[in-house]
């Protein structure tokens, strides 16, 4: 069985990922280090400062506009991946961060769902329903967390430090 990642789609949306990393290093003057992308981790990496974890993330790249996005009114993320990466971040006393990469306009959006102790930062909704399964199409029915549009916030360049 072949991995996604190892498709011409993952291999796209690998490549798209490092760009926003780099971006996200550039602009909030950070070293991000990412899981292994051929297994599946609880976070997707970690974020370093002057050589200290300050936090770990997830991060998804999606064929979507700020405006597409904004009239959604939120970003979907798996319950499963939102309530490990909680845990993780309660564990290590680091925030938990969202990256999603809007590819329509280049715009990298964050939403810093924990805190420092792993406390929810904002309320969101919980859903269960079907879903395309991986990048590269199927369908499966799992739960969905739905991050809000408002507690998300672009990252421009140089102008936003890391929260």
């Amino acid at each position: 069985m072949t991995l996604d990642i190892n498709t011409p789609k993952g291999q796209k949306s690998l490549q798209q990922e490092n760009n926003m990393i780099k971006y996200i290093e550039k602009c909030w003057n950070v070293k991000i280090i990412e899981t292994n992308k051929k297994d599946k981790a609880i976070c997707d990496g970690f974020i370093i400062k002057n050589n200290i974890v300050v936090a770990i993330f997830e991060s998804k790249c999606r064929k979507l506009s700020l405006n597409k996005l904004k009239e959604y009114g939120s970003w979907l993320v798996t319950y499963e991946k939102i309530k490990k990466c909680k845990l993780l971040s309660e564990y290590l006393r680091i925030p938990f961060i969202g990256f999603l990469y809007l590819l329509e306009e280049g715009e990298v959006m964050y939403w810093q769902i924990t805190d420092d102790n792993g406390n929810y930062i904002f309320e969101f909704e919980n859903k269960e329903m079907e879903t395309k399964k991986t990048i590269n199409g199927g369908k499966i029915i799992r739960e969905n967390s739905f991050l809000p549009f408002s507690e998300g916030k672009i990252i421009k360049n140089r102008k936003k430090q890391m929260p």
